[in-house]
């Protein structure tokens, strides 16, 4: 398979959600998980979108782990996450400032279990559909020196299962725009790519998240930054993926800054894939090394992406 089609699993983004708290020490809102979740780009060249055509992709994810100690420091709270994403990707034979352009919308269903919940350590499992993707806007230029640049922008609507009675939700209870930029350099075999994102989400306002003030919260934003090494032979590719997560600014609420709410993660991990000329399989783990005010554990991935 050549390295353009491999992009259009780029897309393929269902739920890594180990970013969730629902008490103790905020850390983005309590309840809800981080709009973008790290790893779903995980070896693939996001500098590049795939040639003319119609793809669909879908990835499974498993994750569990645990709250860091500066949450709950006793008894740290469990959480394991199913996820199913559906990506659909059109890329249609049109050129916009020299750039491939493609368009692409996500949809993912989420299995959540929150264990060992203070003070009676109690369990709570949840089920529904995350928030809707939206991609209108997706150009990929060719450089000089076999390098490649994208530049996209998504949109998580408002719309998947939430309630402000839960303890955990499986979407989150407001929007978020999502600019983000993709390079890659490809020679040969090689893939070296890195993918950079930013989340600004807006105010949820029914919510009875700890801190919250008049049911409204409001969301640092989150940038995220994923990268990956791979070297193909044959059908077959080889590689380490990775990525480090970081709240820029703390949580808000009722004009009032809450100190001490910003989350980080960091994880890495092998990756395989296996291409043709219509399918590529893509088969990865991650372990989060290092994580604050979060989850963090190990995450498990399987993708498939499908040219018709």
């Amino acid at each position: 398979m050549r390295p353009l089609f491999r992009a259009s699993s780029a897309v393929g983004g269902a739920a890594l959600v180990l970013g969730l708290w629902a008490g103790g020490a905020p850390a983005f809102e309590p309840g809800a998980h981080v709009p973008y979740m790290a790893g779903v780009a995980g070896g693939v060249p996001i500098g590049v979108l795939p040639p003319p055509s119609f793809y669909v992709s879908s990835l499974t994810g498993y994750s569990q782990g645990t709250a860091h100690a500066d949450i709950e420091p006793r008894r740290p709270p469990g959480l394991a996450v199913f996820t199913e994403g559906l990506t659909l990707l059109w890329v249609p034979d049109l050129k916009i400032l020299g750039a491939t352009y493609g368009v692409y919308a996500v949809q993912t269903l989420a299995v959540k279990t929150l264990s060992h919940i203070p003070p009676h350590d109690r369990a709570s499992t949840e089920t529904g559909l995350v928030n809707t993707v939206i991609s209108p806007l997706n150009l990929a230029w060719k450089l000089p020196s076999d390098f490649y640049v994208s530049g996209r922008f998504n949109v998580q609507l408002q719309d998947g299962q939430y309630s402000r009675s839960n303890t955990l939700n499986i979407a989150n209870n407001f929007w978020t725009f999502e600019p983000n930029v993709g390079v890659s350099y490809l020679k040969g075999g090689l893939d070296l790519s890195l993918h950079l994102v930013y989340d600004i989400s807006t105010e949820n306002t029914n919510t009875r998240a700890l801190g919250s003030v008049d049911h409204k919260y409001q969301s640092g934003n989150v940038f995220t930054g994923e990268y990956s090494a791979t070297y193909a032979i044959g059908n077959w590719r080889w590689g380490l993926t990775g990525y480090g997560v970081a709240q820029t600014n703390d949580d808000s609420a009722g004009g009032r800054t809450l100190k001490h709410t910003s989350l980080t993660r960091t994880g890495l991990g092998p990756i395989a894939e296996f291409n043709n000329k219509w399918v590529g399989i893509n088969l990865y783990y991650t372990r989060d090394v290092a994580w604050s005010r979060a989850f963090g554990g190990d995450n498990f991935f399987f993708k498939v992406t499908v040219k018709f």
